[in-house]
């Protein structure tokens, strides 16, 4: 890379990558690096210094046997957060496993970014309730069962600011036990509308950190379902991966794959609920660095030109 008069900056796309690990792409505008399930217990390793930008999404939880949506997993972000030289830990939760049989879903598992001073964790959502239980606490909460008391569940462990909401209470009771949805990252989860209208998923978050248009959505919750019918209104998905519930002759939907989506709920006694969707990490940077507001940087090998402006490169 060389730096030129007139604040002017000539290299290729690829020496804007300043670390390894996961899967690292050059968007234009910047570097980034996203760790899926199969890379967790792998390393960030950056060359030198500098300010990243960090996502981390937790493993969202499974739909309720009897009903209910699971919560998203809990939803982290950052900027302006400095890395030195050395190895960072990544760590990519797996959504909990559906289940059947009237049966409470399984939580995820959470997802992390940890070395030196940065320790992030997000905790996995939390399963979705079977009939007459309360949904888990996680990231974001799963939804209560079809006839449940009138309670929900909650966002945990507290953070500043939040990882997620709580999912769906109760708000009607009666046959066939329609389920509450989820929470998710933005939101909290639907109740039950009536006894055969199922809660939605929480919605989820956009977040720009990859640089993809449309922005993503992360950490939906999953929709309800319903208890012990093969009819009734299930509860859609979160926007953000959360999977959509299901009744006697409609499948429950899983979670998104990286994306901590909730699964959807489904019937006691028919099929199985939807998984909740791994988690995520992503981090991301602007380079190349050391160069003031106003630099031009030439992409040589693409004949693509940016322009730095508060820190970040926008092509021209």
């Amino acid at each position: 890379m060389e730096f030129l008069a007139g604040n002017r900056i000539r290299g290729l796309n690829n020496e804007r990558v300043l670390a390894t690990g996961g899967t690292v792409t050059v968007n234009g505008t910047k570097t980034v690096h996203s760790f899926l399930l199969a890379d967790t217990g792998t390393n960030f390793t950056p060359t030198s210094s500098f300010n990243v930008e960090y996502l981390v999404v937790g493993g969202g939880g499974s739909g309720g046997s009897g009903g209910s949506g699971g919560g998203a997993g809990g939803y982290r972000t950052d900027t302006g957060v400095g890395v030195t030289s050395q190895n960072y830990d990544i760590t990519v939760g797996a959504g909990g496993t559906g289940v059947s049989g009237d049966v409470n879903g399984n939580s995820g598992n959470p997802s992390s970014f940890i070395g030196g001073a940065i320790s992030i964790t997000s905790a996995g959502g939390g399963y979705g309730a079977k009939a007459n239980n309360i949904g888990g606490n996680g990231g974001s909460g799963g939804g209560a069962g079809g006839g449940s008391a009138n309670n929900a569940s909650i966002s945990s462990p507290v953070t500043s600011p939040i990882q997620g909401y709580g999912g769906g209470g109760k708000s009607a009771s009666g046959v066939p036990y329609a389920g509450s949805g989820g929470g998710g990252a933005s939101s909290i989860g639907g109740s039950m509308i009536n006894a055969s209208t199922a809660g939605a998923g929480g919605t989820g978050t956009a977040n720009d950190i990859s640089g993809e248009s449309p922005t993503p959505y992360y950490a939906g919750g999953g929709g309800g379902g319903i208890h012990n019918n093969s009819s009734g209104t299930v509860g859609a998905g979160g926007n953000g991966g959360g999977g959509a519930g299901g009744h006697g002759s409609l499948t429950a939907t899983s979670g998104t794959e990286g994306s901590g989506g909730g699964g959807g709920g489904s019937p006691y006694n028919v099929g199985v609920t939807g998984n909740g969707g791994s988690g995520i990490v992503i981090i991301s940077y602007t380079s190349p660095l050391n160069a003031v507001d106003g630099s031009i940087f030439y992409e040589t090998d693409t004949n693509k030109e940016y322009i730095l402006s508060n820190n970040t490169w926008t092509e021209l």
